[in-house]
Parts: C-alpha cells; sequence; structure tokens
C-alpha cells in the first residue's frame, strides 16, 4: 500500500464530513481517561492542575449516604433539606472541574442506619426508594455531573450486603436498588448516565453469575447506560489470553466479560453494552495490607500504558477506564503504592504512562470522505485531514472486515492541520475502515466504501 503525506494540499473537490460523530457532546468511540484521587495534594493546593496536565477526561469521587443523611429528611428529594449534611469537597471539586473542563463521576454507596433497620452502612436499604429519593436531591445539588456509579464491587460480601458465596442473593438485592437509581437520576435529567453492575474481579460472588443473577422481580435485568467494573489484572493486560478460570473476569477478560453483559441484557452484535471501568491499578515496589501481589515502578508504568491501550483498541465497548489512584498511601507498614506520584508528589514512571495514555480531549480531529472510487483509491488516494491535538506520531490503520491491511505512521503538530492520503492499488470494492489516532489521543474509527463507479 502506497501513502502519501499532502500537509499543503487544499482540498476542493471533495466533500469532507465528519466521521467521527458526536453524541452528547463526547466523541463516538472515545473512552474517558478516568482516575480515582484527591481534590486537594498533601501541600494543600488543588489537584486538578495536575489532572489537567495529565489529560483526564473525568475525576471519580465517592459519596457516603450514610454521612450526608445521618437523620431521615422529611423532603429527601429536596437537596436543601436539613437533614443534609454536603461535603464541600465534591462542591469544591464541582467548580474546579468546570475551570478545567474535567468532568466528575460519584459513586454513591452506603446506607444510613435509619434506611435499613439499624445495621452497618454496608447493608442495602430496605426501600430501594429511599436511595432514589437521596440520588434524586444529589442530582439536583450536583446538576453538572452526568456520570452516578450505583454502588460500588456490590459482589463482595465486605461492600455490600446481605451477599453469600456463589449465591444470587445480593445480586437480587441489588437490581431494585440499581433500576430504582435508573428512574430517580433519569426524572432528574435525562443526560444522567447511570453505571450499574460495578462488579469487581472475582470475590463472593463472580462476574458472570453476578451479571446473570442481576434480575428483578419480574425476571428482567436493571436499567444501566454504562456496566462498571473493575478489572484489576492478575497478568500483563492482553485479549489473546483464554479467560481465567473459576469465573473471574481481569483486564485480559473484557471481550469475554462483554459478551456475558450483552447477553444478560439481550443486545445483539454491534450494539454493545458499554463497559465503565472505573478502577484499574497495580501496585509498585511491594505489596500492601490491601493487595498482596505487585510489580516494579517500570512495569507499573507498562501495565498501565496496556490496559489504557487495549481499552482503547475496543472501541464503543468501553465508555471509560480509570485509574486508580493517583497518589500513593502514606508511607506506613502495610501501605500501597498504586499511585502514579508517590505521597511526597515524586512522579513515578506510571505518571508518564498515564500523561501519553489516550484520552478524549486529546482526540484528533477527522475528516474524510464516506466514499471513493477504485480508481481514485489506487491513484489520487482517500483524503484524511488531520488535526492534532498534542505533538507526536499519527498512527493509521486500513482494515477491512477486521483485518489489518497495513499501519502507517507519520509525525503530528498541536493544531497544525495535515492531509493524508491513503492509496491501495488492487483494492476491492466494499467496506473498509480507518483507524485514526494521534497521540494522547483515544481512536478515530470511520467508515468508508470504495466503489466501482467514479
Amino acid at each position: 500500500m502506497l501513502l502519501r503525506s499532502h500537509a499543503r494540499r487544499v482540498l476542493t473537490t471533495v466533500a469532507l464530513t465528519f466521521l467521527a460523530a458526536f453524541a452528547t457532546g463526547t466523541p463516538a468511540n472515545a473512552a474517558e481517561k478516568a482516575i480515582w484521587g484527591p481534590t486537594t495534594l498533601p501541600n494543600g493546593s488543588s489537584a486538578f492542575g495536575l489532572y489537567d496536565q495529565l489529560g483526564v477526561d473525568t475525576l471519580q469521587i465517592g459519596v457516603s449516604w450514610a454521612d450526608v443523611a445521618p437523620t431521615r429528611p422529611a423532603a429527601p428529594t429536596d437537596r436543601n433539606d436539613p437533614a443534609y449534611r454536603w461535603p464541600p469537597d465534591i462542591a469544591f471539586a464541582a467548580n474546579e472541574a468546570a475551570r478545567y473542563g474535567i468532568r466528575i463521576a460519584l459513586l454513591v454507596s452506603r446506607t444510613p442506619a435509619w434506611a435499613n433497620g439499624g445495621r452497618s452502612a454496608i447493608w442495602a436499604p430496605d426501600n430501594p426508594q429511599d436511595y432514589a429519593n437521596f440520588l434524586t436531591a444529589a442530582a439536583r445539588r450536583y446538576p453538572n455531573v452526568r456520570r452516578w456509579m450505583i454502588w460500588g464491587e456490590p459482589n463482595k460480601a465486605e461492600r455490600f450486603q446481605p451477599n453469600r458465596v456463589d449465591d444470587p442473593i445480593g445480586a437480587r438485592t441489588y437490581a431494585p436498588l440499581l433500576d430504582a437509581a435508573y428512574t430517580a437520576l433519569k426524572g432528574a435529567n435525562r443526560r444522567n448516565n447511570v453505571i450499574g453492575g460495578m462488579t469487581w474481579t472475582g470475590d463472593t460472588v463472580k462476574p458472570p453469575d453476578f451479571v446473570r443473577w442481576m434480575r428483578l422481580p419480574n425476571g428482567r435485568p436493571p436499567r444501566l447506560d454504562w456496566f462498571g467494573h473493575n478489572p484489576f489484572p492478575f497478568r500483563f493486560p492482553n485479549l489473546r489470553k483464554p479467560p481465567l478460570s473459576g469465573g473471574f473476569r481481569d483486564i485480559s477478560d473484557l471481550d469475554t466479560l462483554g459478551r456475558e453483559i450483552d447477553q444478560a441484557y439481550g443486545r445483539k452484535p454491534g450494539n454493545p453494552v458499554p463497559l465503565w471501568l472505573s478502577e484499574y491499578t497495580i501496585q509498585s515496589e511491594r505489596g500492601s495490607n490491601v493487595f498482596a501481589s505487585f510489580v516494579s515502578e517500570q512495569d507499573q508504568a507498562r501495565y498501565l500504558t496496556a490496559g489504557f491501550n487495549l481499552s482503547d483498541d475496543l472501541g464503543e465497548r468501553v465508555a471509560g477506564m480509570g485509574w486508580f489512584y493517583l497518589l500513593d498511601q502514606p508511607v506506613a507498614p502495610g501501605s500501597a503504592n498504586w499511585g502514579v506520584l508517590t505521597h511526597a508528589l515524586k512522579r513515578k514512571e506510571a505518571f508518564g504512562a498515564l500523561y501519553r495514555a489516550p484520552s478524549e480531549r486529546h482526540q484528533p480531529v477527522v475528516r474524510a470522505p464516506r466514499h471513493v472510487s477504485k480508481a481514485r483509491f489506487a491513484r489520487g488516494g482517500l483524503p484524511v485531514r488531520i488535526r492534532p491535538r498534542a505533538n507526536g506520531r499519527i498512527t493509521i490503520k486500513l482494515r477491512k472486515k477486521n483485518r489489518l491491511l497495513e499501519p502507517f505512521f507519520r509525525r503530528g503538530v498541536l493544531g497544525k492541520r495535515r492531509t493524508i492520503h491513503v492509496r491501495r492499488s488492487g483494492a476491492r470494492a466494499g467496506l473498509y475502515s480507518l483507524w485514526v489516532r494521534s497521540a494522547r489521543g483515544s481512536t478515530v474509527r470511520m467508515n468508508f466504501r470504495v466503489s466501482v463507479k467514479k
């Protein structure tokens, strides 16, 4: 295949169309680069300058229903009910996020004692509507938040009760909670994205079972927009590896997990349930009281790069990919080194890896025709106009029926538009696709048709 770059050529004869379509402000097939982290750094300064530097699209924060509503509110859907104790750090985060163009995703969990019969906060509420009412108030309190995670790791007994080993009771209890949350959040704003499931790699109930058992009393799965999962790695990320035995689903099993979720929701090929990969991490240098596994700092960066690239390769299957956490825990016996920075704010190799990882905000602007004749494809080529949002390499992959024909590389300059003509002699008529990626940006996928007619 021959490809020629024409950076100065002005295209006047071909009608160019945006092929990276936009829906609710999000480019199609673009996974958001997300992270868990503090709103302020240990030195007291805002953390959002760092998030902006790293190219983070979405900051994930947890909010405790039990802490915000220690007593039963008289008007539970009213954000101004005096029973509510809204945390100031979330208001600060919302303001800072708006300043830097970063989204906020809220994970809402932990039940107040008045809502679950005086049990601990990990027990589900007796009435899912109490949780839904709180979400309505929270959505009104934080009207700019559009990503809502419904509980965290409810397939683990230590996070959600009732739960028993390899038993459907936890999933069956969670399903009405999720469905009620969906009604509440969509009622507050139809643009809210409701993220359900929120499973962990394994534990009390394995993800495939939790997905299969997550049913309402009428037998239907609870409504959601995206399915949340925390795919902590048990091995180096690679989708070609066989699924883990015993029902575990780590980062290398996302294709398998995706098929299981699609089956549960009755989705047909080409219309997958998007995955929100909330937490992905691996510790560096030593184990901790949280996880025993660890790798070197260099390998931590490699794991990070491979995981984010894998999620980008999956296209529309992945809505977002999140790293846990910005900072290592303070140095102490058993502390966790899972950050891209030490707690003293020293950059680790993983910082650079996260900086370079693909993000929606750095996705290149790409335009190309939807149609080209065989003769033009062979001689003049398909003109692809690209404007990178960061300096670095541009990669173009030409595919037909998911078969990679040949990759092509060029140098891109921030904000500088260039046109690359993709040529292929002897190409057959039919549907082709291009995968275009520039430095730090998520991949843009576009289809075009080659025909016999001019």
